[in-house]
């Protein structure tokens, strides 16, 4: 007698009930259930679907209210919200939207807040929803700000310094623009700076190389910028 094996139920995260379950988990009182429930939510966004899922019934909106608890719950809802919109035009235009655009302007406020994460997790989040939805994220002194504290944070140890050159490079990306900005406020130059400092993680040297690449992938002036800075530092060295 031959016996067939059932396959089990699939669980799927677009289920409904499962996320509405979710959202259960955000509105809870209990601080580090609500943060498990954002740390999950951060995991669960493959897919566009998964996105609008969780848009539609209600995460965002909550994720943004979340914003002003404690420093750690702050943090997982930036790692959740930019998950959520990234490469997602619709979902990224309904968190611009949200408030009355409060909720961007959040975002902007805190890429100057005192915690290193914070501003580089505030900073992704910005990122990803220019990126998506570029109208939202025009403003250039907006932008250049992003820069800034970018380059800033390669001096954090640890996970913040060896992401923020890959935001950078991300945020930069095929736009001469902000190329020209990046050379008005001496980006490259400060990305050369940490290069000579001798010893870097793999992963954060990747990242600056990339960055650079990036940076001078358009722009002539760029490039003569980033050799001019590797002959100077050739002569130090000698």
């Amino acid at each position: 007698m031959i016996f067939q094996s059932k396959q089990a139920p699939k669980y799927d995260v677009l289920q409904d009930k499962n996320m509405k379950f979710l959202l259960s988990l955000l509105n809870s009182e209990n601080e580090n259930v609500s943060e498990l429930a954002a740390s999950i939510i951060s995991h669960s966004c493959e897919r566009d679907a998964e996105q609008k899922a969780l848009c539609d019934v209600g995460v965002l909106e909550r994720l943004v209210t979340l914003l002003k608890g404690s420093l750690n719950h702050r943090d997982s809802c930036l790692d959740s919200i930019a998950a959520i919109v990234r490469n997602n035009a619709e979902v990224a235009t309904k968190f611009a939207c949200i408030n009355n655009g409060k909720a961007l302007a959040s975002l902007t406020e805190s890429i100057q807040d005192r915690s290193p994460r914070t501003r580089l997790l505030a900073s992704v989040c910005l990122i990803s929803v220019g990126c998506a939805s570029p109208c939202f994220v025009q403003d250039l002194q907006t932008r250049t700000k992003l820069i800034s504290t970018l380059v800033e944070l390669l001096e954090e140890p640890g996970r913040v310094g060896d992401d923020a050159p890959f935001a950078l490079s991300d945020l930069v990306a095929g736009n001469e623009e902000l190329h020209k900005q990046a050379v008005s406020i001496t980006a490259i130059e400060k990305l050369c700076n940490f290069l000579s400092k001798g010893m870097i993680q793999a992963r954060r040297l990747e990242g600056i190389f990339l960055a650079l690449s990036e940076l001078c992938s358009k722009l002539e002036r760029c490039r003569c910028q980033l050799m001019s800075l590797q002959v100077c530092y050739s002569r130090k060295l000698n």
